[in-house]
């Protein structure tokens, strides 16, 4: 019942969480942290939490940026909240090194299951998420998150084999099998499950040794305006993803944004596709990348310096130019978001996926809803919207856009960036629905995406999931309102 465990494991990290925070609103902070240290005492915990009707909200690292974590309302009739923190159970529990796959407890994060894998014979998860240093395996799992690769490897779900979810019922594992066409998968049924079943005490993930032989190089697309240039660097992409070749990287980035990261102002009307390729075993990756920048170059692309060999040995990736100064300001994203709100600035994303066919029209018309709102907001005169592809499938894109514009802060220190940034939400979320793009490609539902999901999914599959739920908690004690809503719900 520590004042700073209870303040600290209220809510994720998304703006809105960071805004009331800096302004001290915990109106609803849980009653109780529990630190379980094995899968007995989450049993336990677990139990109790149903027999007495006190809600369990499992935390991860805490990083959810759509309301994943946050403490339930006192209206959903709970007699108390306790949320349920897994940072003890943080242990490699077994390496199998002739099959590549490695036993983890859920509590384990980012950097710490990286260290371990590189002791035993320079392996790696490979799996790097922008919240990698603050985010955990189990949290990983539940919100199907996306990582490291663009291409083939891009949520986590491919690269687990298996997992344990104990549940207010019992504990359930699944079997180590390398691929099964038995029946629908039982062990996806857990992945992206946000909580609301159970608790991911322990998985199998499939690990690799880590790549020393990488191939880098960055091309530009040129326009009258920097969308201009992203819509053909757009296209490039499209035909890189349709070419049977998978790229580690293949992030196009607009011009603004690369410029606002890296502070290089020569990219104001252009677009920048960052690509890599990487090996532990192929000693020369020049042919793929030969293959990718003939494409880009066929569509008007400029390679940066360009040349026919790009294979090098290194310990790590791009570090130089604007891919490497980019990277940088990647990596610090979450960082400048919290300093953001401090500074009085507005900044927050949102990511989805949309087949090829639909891309062009889609990017369109949410620029221009967009741009209504900086017309209409007041933000200080100052606004920039921008998109990049985080990953990338042979049928669609992953885009993800990011706002940044002045904070809605009256002169008598009012702030109203919370309902400024949600008249964004809502308004790109309408778009969103009207094209069919997805409400998250790995951000995860929480409570911010409800509306969207809801109308994502086809007419049997909430009563599906309502059934699920019950088997696995009858007291629907599990993070509520997150996924369905709860019989007291207002969601």
């Amino acid at each position: 019942d520590n004042k700073f465990e209870r303040l600290f494991h209220a809510r994720g990290c998304d703006m809105i969480d960071i805004n009331l925070n800096v302004h001290g609103k915990v109106e609803e902070p849980p009653d109780l942290i529990a630190f379980p240290e094995n899968e007995q005492e989450i049993k336990d915990l677990l139990q109790f939490c149903s027999k007495t009707n006190i809600s369990c909200v499992p935390f991860g690292g805490g990083t959810s940026v759509v309301q994943g974590v946050n403490t339930p309302s006192d209206k959903l009739g709970f007699l108390g909240v306790i949320v349920l923190d897994m940072c003890k159970m943080n242990k490699v529990l077994e390496i199998d090194e002739v099959s590549k796959c490695a036993k983890v407890q859920g509590g384990i994060y980012g950097p710490a299951l990286e260290k371990h894998l590189k002791q035993h014979g320079n392996l790696t998860f490979r799996y790097f998420p922008q919240s990698f240093e603050f985010s955990t395996v189990g949290g990983w799992l539940a919100t199907r998150g996306g990582g490291h690769f663009a291409t083939f490897y891009q949520h986590v779900d491919d690269l687990v084999e298996s997992l344990t979810i104990v549940t207010p019922v019992g504990v359930s594992k699944t079997r180590r099998l390398p691929g099964s066409g038995a029946g629908p998968s039982e062990y996806r049924m857990y992945l992206g499950s946000e909580g609301t079943l159970g608790v991911i005490s322990e998985a199998w993930i499939r690990i690799r040794q880590r790549p020393t032989i990488r191939a880098n190089a960055t091309v530009v697309f040129d326009g009258d305006t920097s969308r201009d240039g992203f819509l053909l660097g757009a296209e490039a992409v499209r035909k890189i993803s349709q070419s049977g070749v998978y790229p580690s990287n293949c992030r196009l980035v607009d011009g603004k944004e690369m410029v606002l990261m890296t502070q290089m102002t020569d990219y104001a009307s252009s677009s920048v596709l960052i690509l890599a390729f990487e090996s532990d075993q192929r000693e020369n990756l020049d042919t793929d990348m030969n293959h990718v920048l003939s494409l880009c170059r066929g569509l008007g692309g400029r390679v940066q310096n360009d040349g026919n060999v790009w294979t090098k040995s290194t310990k790590g990736g791009e570090r130089n130019g604007v891919a490497g100064a980019w990277g940088k300001g990647f990596m610090a994203g979450g960082y400048i978001a919290a300093e953001a709100v401090l500074r009085g600035l507005l900044t927050n994303t949102f990511e989805t996926a949309i087949t090829w066919d639909k891309f062009p029209a889609f990017y369109k018309a949410v620029n221009s809803a967009v741009d209504a709102l900086f017309e209409k907001q007041n933000n200080n005169g100052f606004g920039q919207f921008t998109c990049r592809f985080t990953h990338v499938y042979p049928d669609g894109p992953a885009p993800y856009f990011t706002f940044v514009s002045g904070g809605d802060i009256s002169l008598n220190g009012e702030d109203n960036r919370i309902t400024q940034w949600m008249e964004v939400k809502n308004a790109v979320t309408n778009v969103m629905i009207e094209y069919g793009a997805t409400s998250t490609h790995h951000h995860a539902v929480g409570r911010l995406h409800r509306r969207h999901y809801d109308v994502e999914n086809g007419k049997l599959y909430k009563q599906s999931l309502s059934a699920l739920k019950t088997v696995h908690d009858p007291a629907w004690i599990m993070n509520p309102e997150v996924l369905l809503d709860h019989p007291k719900s207002s969601l």
